[in-house]
Parts: structure tokens; C-alpha cells; sequence
């Protein structure tokens, strides 16, 4: 059966067409006004995105419902790093305070993430929080320098790396 009569390349140019359409009617929504020049050049604009969005950028449908499905992990994500740097600042407050002297501890794990990005993300959240420091990284391999041993322990299980893992089974 030839492409031009596949139900599913039919379904991908409608929905490509309604993003250009879409694009065009922000566009005369954006301008306030209609003028020959205005449309001639809205067309022309909106052909450029259009193009931009499913070539260069590879842009697919599938794509776009995966980033909405991983969206409340997201913001979810972010509430726990907060939460997290928030109670280590409490933590090396009270190291601070305490007049006793940190003895820094270097730990190495493994993530068990897949993708790149969710290494570096992860190494990120530790690096974020207060009283540990990413110092390597190579293939999901981490090597975490810990202001004391306390912030040491449970290291290799932390509240990220779960819900990065979990993030990685959507995507």
C-alpha cells in the first residue's frame, strides 16, 4: 500500500497541518491587524517554524505526548530537590555550628541510570545540594566528595536517582 493512503502518514499530515494553522492564527493574533503584507509574511514565517519544528528540531507527535507525560515528574522532581537542599543548608547549619571539625569522605556508586541525561542531571542534584560535590562521572559511575560521613550514607540510594530511573521507564 503506497504512503499516500496510509491511515498513519494521512494522521501525521493532518496534525502538521493543524500546527501550522495553529502557528498562523497566533501569529494574526500576535499582529492585531490584517494587512496583505501581514499575511504574506505570517504564511512565510509560519512555513519557516513549521519546517523547523519537523525537521530540524525532529519533531513528532510522540515526542510531544512523552515531554506532557513526564511533565508532572518534572515539577515533582524539582519540589523533592528543593526539599532536599533545604534540609542539607539545615544540616551543614547545624555542622557549622556544632564547632566540630568535618572529616570529608569521598564515595564512589553506581547510578543504574541509562541515559546521559540522566546522569548529569543527577549530578547536578548532588553537586546542588549543600555538603556534597559531584567530582566524576563516567558512565554512570559517580565519585561524590561528602562534607562529613553522615552525608555519606545512603548515598547510592538517593531520592534523584529513583525518580530518574522512574523518568527513564516513560521516556
Amino acid at each position: 500500500m503506497p504512503d499516500a493512503y496510509n491511515p498513519d502518514v494521512i494522521s501525521m499530515e493532518r496534525r502538521l497541518n493543524a500546527i501550522y494553522l495553529l502557528l498562523l492564527i497566533v501569529w494574526f493574533i500576535f499582529n492585531g491587524k490584517i494587512t496583505f503584507q501581514i499575511c504574506l509574511f505570517g504564511v512565510l514565517a509560519c512555513a519557516g517554524v513549521w519546517l523547523l519544528l519537523k525537521y530540524l528540531l525532529g519533531w513528532s507527535i510522540k515526542k510531544e505526548l512523552r515531554l506532557y507525560k513526564l511533565a508532572p515528574f518534572v515539577i515533582f522532581y524539582a519540589l523533592v530537590l528543593l526539599w532536599e537542599i533545604l534540609k542539607a543548608n539545615a544540616a551543614v547549619i547545624k555542622l557549622i555550628f556544632s564547632r566540630r571539625k568535618p572529616e570529608g569522605v569521598i564515595v564512589t556508586f553506581e547510578s543504574g541510570l541509562r541515559s546521559p541525561i540522566a546522569n548529569a542531571a543527577l549530578a547536578n542534584s548532588i553537586t546542588l545540594t549543600p555538603g556534597t560535590i559531584t567530582v566524576s562521572e563516567e558512565n554512570g559511575l559517580f565519585t561524590v566528595h561528602c562534607l562529613c560521613e553522615d552525608y555519606a550514607e545512603g548515598i547510592d540510594d538517593l531520592v534523584f536517582a529513583r525518580l530518574l530511573r522512574r523518568m527513564e521507564g516513560i521516556a
